[in-house]
């Protein structure tokens, strides 16, 4: 009996994640994927004991960046196995994916064969790394220029719940609004707020806002 691999693939890009999630299942046979289209809910309920043997995170998201998302997953689970997927057409950040421990990067151009592959290679405890296209990566990662700015590449250390809240700011909603959509006191919201400038460097909710913006938080 061939046992049974869980996946989860976190992408906001629904038509992608769907029809990979068929690939998957439709051509390796025991695997089961649970697709995610809000970064933040799956990291809302994403534990160290998650029986995930793979998780897939896309590049870029409306409301998290990929990174920042794999940076959580890392802090929480150090031996998890994740996946990068991009779409875009620069050079793809593989040093700053590699310093966050992911195993492997796979362009959403790729052929199928490369994407099963790639999969197939992580969960037998291998690594698989492909430059986006047209782009000369080597096998190490090596430096040249990078798909994001130094400072986008300095991601801040936000908890889910911080990253809720975030969210909210960035929708405009005040302290009393944040607090009663999540159940919580105002002075928690405030406590969160502190550490969340703290972590952006910002002494400002707009300030907040627009770091937030400009790192693919919000």
């Amino acid at each position: 009996m061939i046992s049974s691999r869980r996946v989860a693939l976190v992408d906001d890009h629904r038509m992608f994640s769907d029809g990979f999630s068929a690939l998957l299942t439709g051509l390796r046979e025991g695997y089961a994927v649970e697709v995610f289209s809000d970064p933040v809910d799956f990291l809302k309920g994403f534990v160290p004991s998650t029986a995930y043997d793979l998780v897939i995170l896309d590049l870029v998201m409306r409301s998290m960046n990929g990174l920042a998302l794999l940076a959580a997953i890392r802090e929480r689970s150090p031996r998890m196995p994740v996946m990068m997927l991009s779409g875009i057409g620069a050079e793809p950040p593989l040093v700053e994916m590699k310093k966050l421990g992911a195993r492997g990067f796979v362009h959403k151009s790729a052929d199928t064969a490369v994407l099963l592959n790639a999969v197939d290679a992580i969960l037998a405890g291998g690594s698989w790394f492909e430059g986006a296209p047209g782009d000369a990566v080597t096998a190490n990662g090596a430096d040249g220029e990078m798909w994001q700015s130094q400072a986008e590449r300095q991601l801040p250390r936000l908890g889910p719940r911080q990253l809720e809240i975030l969210d909210l700011i960035g929708r405009g909603e005040t302290n009393k609004n944040i607090a009663a959509r999540l159940n919580i006191s105002e002075n928690t919201v405030k406590s969160h707020m502190r550490s969340i400038f703290e972590a952006l460097e910002a002494h400002t909710r707009t300030a907040c806002v627009r770091k937030a913006q400009a790192l693919g938080l919000i």
